[in-house]
């Protein structure tokens, strides 16, 4: 497959499972493979043949009974930085085969709180060793919420190795409420494991976690209610690498991915399950943002991706929900003023009368309107997302005040928080009500403003959830203004805080 135009941005995602890389303005990553480093258990003793050092993704798989195989992500931290580095090699020389990368730009999707010192010695890494164009490091939650068009929602966001519950308001991620749980596709692993041992079966081979793992993600399901499931006495065959056959019963692909609902099932008394957690995000919030945030909710990640999640989620929040209470529904408009959710835009690109096709390289006459090369089949005009970065569009009058909690000053009091004590300051701006309608509304009318809990949740889950985070990059890194945000190594080396700036301000 051919490569886009120079100043492409190339998306890296390097998960705890698997490794997504792909270029932006394209509906799905080019490679995915396991994020696995596998090098040789034995010497070579054949004359005259070289091997290989160390093999990475897919190679690791097709040759696992005779490499010893690591892991160098675990829970989301980088705990192998060989590895790491073969990885990024593999990704650029082996895979994109790209002679020059100083023409391309790197879009680099990290977890949440990455370290400080991580996340630049990864920039100085992909800026001194690989010689990059230019980079831009965005945590993953917030690409989760853009990849459905959204700039303002909850995600629960679910890898292999951690779960985030991440509430996000016009951009921003509301850090203190953030909600993380080390509760995700490698304890499912575990308990699938735990439970085929207790049924007497076990599983001899050195890539004994590799084999679970493909078991779990082509089978594994939720059921509705837990405590009467459906009752079935049919056994689950699958083939091992060896040609055998293990038989199982079927209960057990239901029961391995329960503990997402009850880690109690591994053990962890201390750990909150997803509908806990969600609440524990919540309370710490002002209410008037929950209803906003309960009806924007988004699914991302790989291990949310079996059958009967969304059932069984909606299920246990709405069991849940009554404990906080009534839920506000947005303020009704009295004034000229409305509050909105703020979407991204699609918008027309002007049109060409040729281009050359990204995928084949084919020139294409585009007079006809076709959006579809003849040769390849590959999509030649893709949408826009317009996101004004003129200063204008950023300018209002700062209204100073000081907060009624801290009684320190603030520069803006329009803003959500106060930035010395966290506190919600937006809940106390006084809206001006006409006295008619003061006088005319009775005080048991005030319930038409709440709602109930069951009417609130809404949830967004994408296609394909394991692309989810690739697919919000894709998008972003396709904008022309989004593109200006990507630092250079001068940059860099002059202000690395620039690795950190806050995608919010251009919202």
């Amino acid at each position: 497959m051919a490569l886009p135009l120079p100043g492409t941005p190339i998306i890296v995602d390097i998960g705890s499972a698997y490794v997504k890389v792909g270029f932006a303005g394209e509906p799905s990553p080019r490679f995915v493979f396991p994020c696995i480093t596998g090098t040789e258990k034995y010497k070579a003793v054949m004359v005259d043949v070289s091997a290989r050092g160390i093999y990475v993704g897919n190679d690791v798989s097709r040759m696992r009974g005779v490499l010893k195989i690591k892991h160098p992500i675990e829970r989301g931290a980088i705990m192998d930085w060989d590895s790491f580095y073969e990885i990024l090699n593999y990704i650029f020389y082996t895979l994109l085969r790209i002679e020059d990368l100083s023409d391309y730009p790197i879009f680099y999707c990290e977890s949440p709180f990455m370290n400080k010192e991580t996340k630049e010695y990864i920039a100085r890494l992909l800026f001194e060793t690989h010689k990059i164009k230019s980079l831009i490091m965005m945590p993953t939650p917030l690409l989760s919420l853009f990849s459905v068009g959204l700039t303002t929602g909850l995600v629960i966001e679910s890898g292999d190795g951690l779960t985030w519950v991440v509430p996000i308001i016009n951009g921003q991620m509301i850090q203190h409420s953030v909600q993380k749980l080390p509760l995700a596709g490698v304890d499912v692993n575990h308990n699938l494991k735990n439970l085929l041992m207790r049924e007497g079966i076990n599983i001899a081979s050195s890539a004994v976690d590799e084999i679970i793992q493909e078991i779990k993600e082509k089978n594994c399901y939720f059921v509705l209610d837990p405590n009467n499931p459906p009752k079935t006495n049919e056994m689950f065959s699958t083939p091992m690498p060896d040609g055998s056959t293990i038989k199982m019963p079927n209960y057990i692909l239901s029961q391995a991915p329960e503990v997402m609902f009850n880690p109690g099932m591994l053990g962890y008394s201390s750990v909150m399950n997803l509908p806990d957690a969600v609440i524990a995000s919540l309370r710490v919030l002002d209410n008037n943002y929950w209803h906003e945030l309960l009806s924007h909710i988004v699914i991302s990640g790989g291990n949310l991706s079996y059958s009967g999640f969304e059932e069984r989620f909606e299920s246990e929040m709405n069991a849940v929900l009554p404990q906080l209470g009534s839920i506000p529904r947005p303020k009704p408009t009295l004034t000229t003023v409305k509050n909105e959710l703020i979407q991204l835009q699609a918008t027309e690109m002007s049109k060409k009368k040729h281009d050359t096709c990204s995928h084949c390289g084919a020139f294409v006459d585009l007079s006809s309107g076709i959006e579809y090369c003849p040769s390849c089949g590959g999509r030649l005009v893709l949408p826009e997302i317009k996101i004004d970065l003129s200063p204008q569009s950023g300018k209002r009058a700062l209204k100073k005040g000081n907060c009624p909690f801290c009684n320190k000053e603030i520069a803006d009091m329009s803003s959500s928080f106060c930035p010395y004590c966290g506190r919600s300051i937006e809940s106390l701006e006084k809206t001006d009500i006409p006295e008619v309608v003061k006088t005319k509304t009775p005080a048991q009318e005030f319930t038409e403003y709440m709602e109930a809990s069951s009417k609130v949740l809404k949830l967004f889950v994408p296609d394909n959830l394991q692309f989810t985070i690739f697919n919000g990059a894709a998008i972003l890194g396709s904008l022309p203004s989004f593109q200006n945000l990507f630092i250079t190594y001068e940059q860099f080396q002059s202000n690395k805080d620039l690795l950190y700036r806050d995608i919010s301000e251009i919202l």
